[in-house]
């Protein structure tokens, strides 16, 4: 008898313990989607305000300072372009990550992520090729579309061979919106296809999946009820988002274009 009250008394020790553990990691859960949140935030408006500010002070083409011009152009960019990630991972982290449908021309968008992305582009002197078969606009949420082709772009110049292509292809199959992006090299070192899209991965060879870019992909594919996979082989990767093609744009939503992605930020890409 004493031998079953010593093994009851060990249960309801560890099962207390358990349940101590759990609430700490729900809280230092909560802390960390907190505090992601208030670093978002707190960046995110006096950089918006920055990048319309430093276009404005583009010297003549001639001026000595302006290869200085372009190196904090870039940083700020850059600067820019983590903050963005921030403020997508806060909200997915509350759950608070909206859908705001508009009519949008995806190619615009990708050409738009390429400017933006100008420097690493020219850094790695990257060709960057667009084959758009659709030729038409879709209806879809302009923010995240913008967000999910400026990653992948990205993940493809900075993990592809250097002196090489970027190829993005613009589809579509079976009532799908198909946006391929295909950069030279090799792919991602990992056991399983999952870790590629996990955030702060650890212990993988290679840096891809890395961060936060690609993990945020697939959660705004997921929020537009579409997918994202990639494909590898000895000289090519290629990352493919699917997304459904909506026919019409909700009552909700007023009736949008490319206009209403770049309107805040329109200063920011301007060179």
């Amino acid at each position: 008898m004493d031998t079953m009250n010593g093994y009851d008394e060990e249960v309801t020790f560890l099962s207390r313990k358990l349940l101590d553990l759990n609430k700490q990691l729900i809280e230092s859960e909560k802390a960390k989607s907190r505090f992601l949140s208030l670093v978002a935030n707190e960046l995110n408006d006096p950089m918006t305000a920055l990048l319309g500010l430093i276009p404005r002070l583009k010297p003549d083409e001639k001026n000595s300072h302006q290869a200085i011009f372009g190196l904090v152009h870039q940083e700020a960019l850059l600067l820019d372009f983590r903050i963005q990630n921030l403020v997508a991972a806060a909200q997915i982290e509350s759950g608070e990550i909206d859908t705001t449908y508009a009519s949008v021309k995806p190619e615009t968008i990708v050409k738009e992520a390429i400017e933006d992305l100008k420097y690493l582009i020219q850094r790695n002197n990257i060709l960057i090729s667009i084959h758009d078969t659709l030729m038409r606009p879709v209806i879809s949420d302009p923010r995240k579309l913008y967000l999910i082709v400026k990653n992948l772009i990205a993940n493809g110049c900075t993990y592809g061979l250097t002196d090489s292509i970027v190829d993005i292809s613009i589809t579509e199959s079976s009532s799908t919106l198909v946006i391929a992006v295909n950069n030279q090299g090799d792919g991602p070192k990992v056991e399983f296809k999952p870790q590629v899209f996990t955030r702060f991965a650890e212990g993988l060879e290679g840096e891809h999946g890395l961060g936060l870019g690609l993990s945020i992909v697939r959660e705004l594919c997921e929020s537009l009820k579409g997918n994202v996979d990639y494909t590898a082989d000895k000289s090519w990767v290629t990352f493919t988002v699917t997304l459904p093609l909506e026919t019409t744009l909700p009552d909700s939503d007023a009736c949008g274009s490319n206009e209403f992605l770049f309107e805040s930020f329109d200063d920011a890409v301007e060179f």
